[in-house]
């Protein structure tokens, strides 16, 4: 190839290349630069602004008077603690959802079920179940379901609960097993 340029040209052209070169890779840092501060500025605001209204927040509860009160909501917390231990289902054995689900899946056609009751007596359960029956064969056999079903012993139907024979109101009552 054929050197069309001198020795002096050829430096000013490399020197001029090199000059270009380094504004280009300048800028192209600056424009990085620029929109990596764009980009960010209002995530760093909003930081900052979070800080300085939580640092204001901690400087507010610090002065407010709840120290002063400190004692009256502890035994408030105290007591709030108490109360939610004993809603704890831990304590919840009896489960009165069951009965009544038990109780349902023993009912059959021509009974109408009105009130259920559950209750503890002298520290044994005892449930009770009140209804309408379209007959007296329905209730008969409704009772002895519940006999039979091995989930309630003690099914008590009053025979007073039996002189009419059709719309009857009824009560059972019986105990869980």
């Amino acid at each position: 190839m054929l050197k069309l340029l001198t020795e002096e040209e050829r430096e000013k052209v490399s020197h001029e290349y090199h000059l270009r070169r380094a504004i280009v890779i300048i800028m192209a840092l600056v424009s990085i630069l620029v929109i990596g501060i764009i980009g960010l500025l209002p995530s760093y605001i909003l930081s900052d602004l979070r800080y300085k209204e939580a640092f204001e927040w901690d400087r507010v509860v610090d002065n407010s008077s709840l120290k002063e009160n400190e004692a009256e909501l502890q035994a408030w917390l105290a007591e709030t603690n108490k109360r939610l231990e004993a809603l704890s289902s831990k304590l919840d054995v009896d489960r009165p959802s069951d009965f009544i689900k038990k109780v349902l899946e023993q009912k059959i056609s021509g009974i109408s079920i009105t009130n259920f009751s559950w209750g503890k007596v002298a520290g044994k359960v005892v449930l009770s179940v009140s209804g309408e029956a379209s007959n007296r064969q329905a209730l008969v056999a409704f009772k002895d379901r519940l006999s039979a079903s091995g989930y309630f012993s003690n099914v008590a139907l009053p025979v007073s609960d039996l002189a009419k024979d059709k719309e009857i109101s009824f009560q059972i009552k019986f105990s869980p097993i």
